[in-house]
């Protein structure tokens, strides 16, 4: 093997390790970090042994002082933090999660069965090293009473312990499950933004083209003015950077270089009158939604009209959304236009539903001598894409109403 390839190799391999563990979080030695814990029972212990002494001082029992008593809890407390942490240890290969529960559940009732005297021992032998109650009882004599005594009880607490440590695990599971499940709808949702807008290019293309075959034997000077202004349109659409939302300001600007094509092909037939509000300047839009609206008004309304046709673009504020209509007087609308339309409005629907859902709507009507359609979206001055994606974690997606 060459020594190129044997780099590559190599970084192919560490490139697909990289990738698993991204994959698979590593999980830490315990659910929360070790030193919370101890905090946790350290706080736990001193109010056991505060509540001990204050039994005790009741009962008058000589010799009773809080430091001795808060030490026999801490060493109770303590010794309990390090089986917690050999629990969820233990939790990786038995974690009570899937088919395997029930051999996951025997095997930790053998563990607690195992765990109980050792627990006893365990806290015996710190007890035996700082001689706290030795005064009382011997210390053989403490662990046969402890033995006896504290086997059901510790056995209790090891089955406490691993309930909230498994719930505990489970939720984690469930909220990473989740989270992946978002960023899979979140990719998915921009797969198909990207491949809905990338249709719009050669949609339009092909009406440009179109138009100009019309003008090339008719107005050669026309058709070369046209390709120019083709050119400088497509330019700019290609200048544009991914981002799903843009100004309306930038979108209104696209939608006029598109204009200015169709007033080649009409001339003075197009009456075109654009009046945007001025609270609406700062609003976000999805991107290439405009041009194609536009578009589908000059191909199925002044393009079917003889004389002079109006155009008009507007835009304002109703309540928290943002509404544009578009305006032709040119045929009336259809009765089937919903399962007739063309890739421009399918494309803007789609588009509408995967941005914001039930939140927009679309409708194209016949309104006065010619037809309207009227975009209604969520006004907002900005829309992040940590923003959608909160959207999606709280609802999926559905097609927006179509009036």
């Amino acid at each position: 093997m060459s020594e190129t390839a044997a780099i590559a190799t190599r970084t192919s391999l560490a490139n697909d390790k990289s990738k698993a563990q991204a994959k698979s979080p590593r999980r830490g030695v315990f659910v929360f970090p070790v030193a919370y814990l101890f905090g946790i029972m350290t706080a736990f212990g001193l109010g056991m042994g505060w509540q001990a002494y204050q039994v005790l001082k009741q009962w008058n029992k000589p010799r009773n002082y809080f430091s001795m008593e808060a030490a026999n809890q801490l060493i109770d407390c303590y010794v309990w933090c390090l089986v917690a942490i050999g629990i969820w240890q233990l939790m990786r290969v038995f974690s009570l999660q899937g088919s395997k529960w029930k051999r996951d559940l025997a095997a930790h009732i053998a563990i607690a069965a195992v765990n109980a005297p050792v627990a006893t021992f365990a806290y015996i032998g710190v007890v035996a090293i700082t001689r706290l109650g030795i005064q009382d009882m011997s210390i053989q004599s403490r662990l046969r009473l402890n033995l006896r005594a504290e086997f059901i009880p510790n056995m209790v607490e090891y089955f406490t312990i691993l309930a909230l440590l498994a719930s505990i695990e489970y939720y984690r599971n469930y909220r990473r499950g989740q989270q992946e499940t978002f960023r899979l709808q979140h990719a998915l949702m921009e797969s198909k933004l990207q491949t809905l807008r990338a249709q719009l290019n050669p949609h339009f293309l092909f009406n440009a083209m179109n138009s100009v075959s019309c003008l090339l034997h008719r107005d050669p000077g026309a058709a070369d003015q046209m390709l120019s202004r083709i050119a400088n349109l497509l330019r700019l659409t290609l200048a544009r950077d991914d981002s799903r939302e843009i100004g309306l300001l930038e979108e209104v600007e696209l939608a006029e270089e598109y204009l200015e094509i169709q007033r080649i092909r009409f001339g003075s037939r197009l009456k075109l009158e654009i009046d945007i509000a001025d609270d609406t300047l700062e609003a976000r839009v999805p991107n290439m939604i405009l041009q194609p609206l536009v578009e589908n008004a000059c191909v199925h309304g002044v393009a079917r009209t003889r004389g002079d046709c109006r155009l008009e673009i507007s835009t304002r504020v109703d309540g928290s959304d943002l509404v544009i209509s578009i305006y032709n007087d040119g045929p009336p609308v259809r009765q089937d236009w919903k399962t007739r339309s063309g890739i421009g409005l399918r494309n803007t629907v789609e588009r509408l539903a995967l941005l914001y859902g039930d939140r927009a709507s679309l409708g194209l009507t016949s309104f006065g001598q010619g037809a309207r359609l009227r975009v209604r979206l969520p006004l907002t001055p900005e829309t992040s894409p940590q923003k959608v994606f909160d959207h999606l974690a709280a609802s999926t997606p559905t097609q927006p109403a179509v009036m």
